[in-house]
């Protein structure tokens, strides 16, 4: 490797990295041996960009060496989690006279016996799974991804595993946050094992407690709630907790917020908000937001009511997926109101006709802020931005582009988006496909934000709908479907999948009682929202 020289006056950005990545990835050469000089080489090329004097570099210096120290710091995590499993697979730690690699670890390192526990079952997993560990090992995903498939690795099938993560969850995790992953694992272990949602609701009911003890000058609240209870009081904390301006304060003769700004922290409000909920529960009536109650919200596609394989499963928002049991119980407390989303209304008339009212009214409609909701499940459109739908906007605008109010020209935003809209940072444009294109503006020139996320929740709604074709009506607690050999819930792979889909079903498929008919589902696609309130 070649001499690297650093100046003491300047900042090069292409020394930093180079070396050090060089140093630590593998060549054909040593493919079948450990070089331990290459290890001080790079140790050495590490210390001399360090050297150069950060204060120095401009904003593309700083914004490039933060991606390549980041990078590096994932690619060094990813070997220092191989080298921590191959000291125990070995019994490496032996040598020094400690009892374990955690031990050594711990002596050696100073590492604490939870983030040695994590390293070293990140090590095994990229073993086990060989695509995990060359993507880590390039930088391509991070230490996060790793621990994900980890615990995917305990719940799923080994070979099921394997062929979901070539097919679609590597490739995710590639490009989406490891949150993101999760919730992706825990879709294709709800197929393969649907009892798990079932069990996890139960589980958390026994589980439910709260304890309130004396700490210092006040009392500290602790405790675990069931999802059906944590999902209502997190509802009303989110509406009874959002900032209040001066006028609020005045309208409802409140002393806590005095100014033109709320100075209280999220915190702050949210302890304020239950003790209002205290203050007014035995009056029979909740705070509000904007004049609407709090309200719970499950979220189930017409296709999961007909037993189609792969459906998503329904969603409780603020949550995630939710078993048929507790839907079935949800579902008999609350009310129901059918959202058109996608398909055709069994003529010529696209199914949004339903829904517009052109240039008649210049507001969206209840219904069209439902159907609005119910298309990005509450979350703003932007790509990236997680924050919940605060304003529906016009795409084509009302005023400067006589655009009119029609559901394929209306998009959810939160406040910020929607303020970086109408201050010309954002552009919107729809598609053509049912979704939108948004711009980010720098001065003359804007770059579109890529909606990796769309793509891939449909990748991966593709990808269960195939592994999913041999298990219709397997569900808990309630009929199954014999599919080719007697086969109902021993799905191996995708290519399984796709080799069986083709053969007849041999038993029908029935709803259970507590659902509603959702009619022909081939002609018409729908979302069936169901509208909590929490009860105080």
């Amino acid at each position: 490797m070649g001499q690297v020289g650093f100046g003491c006056g300047r900042w090069s950005s292409s020394t930093v990295g180079v070396g050090l990545l060089a140093g630590v990835s593998g060549t054909e050469d040593n493919d079948h041996m450990f070089d331990s000089s290459r290890v001080a080489m790079a140790q050495a090329t590490l210390e001399g960009a360090l050297e150069m004097p950060v204060a120095l570099a401009d904003g593309a210096q700083t914004r490039a060496a933060l991606r390549t120290a980041q990078e590096m710091a994932d690619r060094l995590e990813g070997w220092r989690a191989q080298l921590l499993n191959q000291l125990d697979e070995t019994a490496g730690y032996a040598d020094d006279g400690a009892p374990s690699a955690v031990a050594w670890a711990r002596g050696e390192l100073r590492l604490d016996d939870r983030t040695t526990s994590r390293l070293r079952a990140a090590g095994r997993t990229m073993r086990m799974l060989p695509g995990v560990g060359a993507a880590m090992a390039a930088g391509e995903i991070r230490l996060d991804h790793v621990a994900a498939f980890t615990g995917a690795l305990r719940r799923i099938d080994h070979e099921v595993l394997v062929d979901a993560t070539e097919g679609v969850l590597l490739p995710l995790a590639k490009q989406a946050p490891p949150a993101d992953l999760r919730k992706a694992i825990d879709r294709v272990d709800e197929l393969v094992r649907p009892e798990r949602a079932v069990k996890a609701w139960e589980d958390g009911m026994d589980k439910r407690d709260i304890k309130l003890a004396r700490a210092g000058e006040g009392f500290h609240l602790t405790g675990f709630l069931d999802v059906e209870l944590g999902a209502r009081l997190r509802s009303f904390l989110i509406g009874a907790s959002s900032p209040r301006s001066q006028g609020d304060c005045e309208a409802t003769d409140d002393s806590v917020c005095g100014g033109r700004k709320d100075l209280r922290t999220a915190a702050q409000r949210r302890a304020d908000a239950l003790s209002e909920l205290l203050d007014v529960a035995a009056a029979g009536g909740v705070p509000s937001d904007r004049r609407l109650r709090p309200q719970v919200h499950v979220m189930v596609d017409a296709d999961w009511l007909d037993h189609e394989p792969g459906a998503a499963p329904p969603e409780l928002e603020g949550f995630g997926p939710i078993g048929r049991d507790l839907y079935g119980y949800l579902a008999c407390t609350g009310d129901h109101t059918e959202v058109l989303t996608d398909g055709v209304t069994g003529g010529p008339t696209p199914f949004a006709a339903v829904l517009n009212v052109g240039r008649t009214r210049r507001l969206a409609t209840a219904k069209q802020r439902e159907a609005v909701r119910a298309r990005q499940r509450g979350h703003c459109a932007n790509p990236g931005c997680r924050h919940r739908i605060a304003d529906v906007h016009h795409v084509s605008w009302w005023r400067r582009d006589g655009g009119p109010t029609d559901f394929e020209n209306l998009v959810g935003l939160c406040r910020s988006c929607h303020m970086n809209a109408h201050a010309g940072r954002l552009e919107i444009t729809v598609d053509g496909a049912g979704g939108f294109v948004f711009m980010r503006r720098f001065g003359a020139s804007k770059r579109e934000i890529d909606d990796r996320e769309r793509l891939n929740r449909r990748r991966l709604s593709d990808y269960l709908r195939e592994l999913g074709t041999v298990r219709v009506g397997v569900r808990p607690k309630g009929p199954t479907v014999a599919g080719p050999q007697g086969v109902t819930a021993d799905i191996r792979s995708a290519a399984t999948a796709r080799a069986m889909a083709t053969a007849p079903v041999t038993a029908p498929v029935t709803a259970p009682e507590h659902e509603a008919e959702v009619g022909d589902v081939t002609a018409l696609r729908h979302l069936r929202r169901h509208t909590l309130t929490p009860r105080t």
